[in-house]
């Protein structure tokens, strides 16, 4: 029986009443301790949460999705997201006739649709914002309008390919142009009193 519900009875011993006026005490300090356990279990969750931040992507790809830093096995994952995820997308939004059949041939393609993946993950997440979604379909409206323009300049249409070919070229050596002049720069601008040094500006190879 619940202490909450125990009658003593008027002509109780005061042994008993102390028994009862402790058991009913013992009774309110638990339901105090578990109400303070779900506030903090709560508090918890929402610190996790806080500091994992949004799942920008299924646990199965990389992030962040930078392609030139995927290894075999991270690019494959990738590779095997972004092809069902644009199917869908393709589907959803019917960009057939706006967006190429061999759009995986196309690098700067595949970087923009990578950019429209993740950042469909993350507002579409179960922590974003509820003007995620919104945000996302007028990113996704600008990118519309790109992926039109590389369709008009890559010219493949219904479903057969085209190489793309550039007349133009940097020279060889303007990496090492750029250096020179960013070395340049560098050596008009004042550097801090506890700055070390600035070394020369050496080309990533």
């Amino acid at each position: 029986m619940d202490a909450a519900d125990f009658q003593l009875p008027p002509d109780a011993p005061a042994d008993l009443a102390a028994v009862a006026q402790l058991a009913a005490s013992l009774a309110t300090l638990t339901a105090a301790v578990e109400t303070l356990h779900e506030q903090y279990q709560s508090l918890a969750d929402a610190v996790a949460r806080q500091q994992a931040g949004p799942r920008r992507a299924p646990a199965s790809v990389p992030w962040p999705l930078r392609w030139d830093d995927l290894d075999r096995d991270a690019a494959a994952q990738t590779w095997a997201w972004l092809i069902d995820w644009v199917s869908w997308m393709t589907d959803r939004y019917q960009l057939a006739e706006e967006l190429p059949a061999c759009w995986y041939r196309h690098p700067p393609l595949v970087e923009e649709l990578t950019a429209l993946g993740a950042a469909w993950q993350v507002s579409y997440d179960d922590t974003a914002t509820a003007d995620g979604p919104l945000l996302w379909h007028e990113r996704f409206g600008r990118a519309r309008d790109r992926l039109r323009a590389w369709d008009d300049y890559t010219r493949c249409r219904h479903g057969e390919h085209h190489d793309r070919h550039i007349d133009l070229g940097w020279p060889a050596d303007w990496r090492d142009d750029a250096v020179d002049a960013a070395n340049h720069d560098l050596t008009g601008r004042p550097s801090r009193p506890d700055a070390e040094p600035a070394s020369r500006t050496e080309p990533r190879r």
